[in-house]
């Protein structure tokens, strides 16, 4: 399998907001040319909110794009400059209305690396608390689950992939600490 880079003969941007829609007009090392489309996004921050008693914090929230209530946990979009610690921080705050003095990095991941630049950093957040600074900026409904009870839920009432994922990872850490 080629390991070569494409080449890129010309860009045009589609769309420029939250994210950008760009058409590549690229070609392969073996001489195929076509039209690529490419998702370029800021990255994101995803936070597994840890209560001093175990249980996990998520966030139930109406997404347009899929015409429904989705069950997930906080999470947000890094600003520019940002630290994605610092946006998980934020997010926490915003979305659960809790903060941690314990933050911890899971991991980092490419969310569809096939058409997207877009890549996800997921956190630990121990021993949470109640902000009392915290306010909410977006429709958000804090849900209190047990960790298990959200595993659970994967592929049924959480279907979002950044979110199965970072529980995952969240359980794996914590078994390894027993363990």
């Amino acid at each position: 399998m080629a390991d070569d880079a494409w080449t890129t003969h010309a860009v045009r941007v589609l769309h420029d907001d939250v994210v950008t829609i760009e058409e590549h007009d690229v070609e392969t090392p073996e001489g195929r040319r076509y039209a690529f489309p490419v998702v370029r996004s800021p990255g994101f921050a995803k936070v597994v909110p840890l209560l001093p008693n175990g249980d996990v914090v998520l966030v139930r929230q109406y997404r347009y794009a899929v015409g429904a209530m989705t069950l997930e946990l906080p999470a947000g979009a890094i600003d520019d400059g940002e630290d994605p610690r610092t946006t998980a921080q934020r997010e926490l705050a915003e979305e659960a209305l809790l903060m941690s003095a314990r933050l911890e990095p899971l991991g980092v991941f490419r969310t569809s690396p096939g058409r997207m630049d877009e890549t996800g950093h997921m956190f630990l957040a121990r021993d949470c608390v109640p902000d009392p600074e915290a306010r909410q900026h977006e429709p958000t409904e804090p849900v209190r689950l047990g960790l298990d009870e959200a595993i659970g839920l994967i592929g049924t009432e959480i279907l979002a992939a950044s979110s199965s994922l970072a529980l995952l990872l969240a359980r794996r850490r914590l078994d390894g600490e027993d363990g």
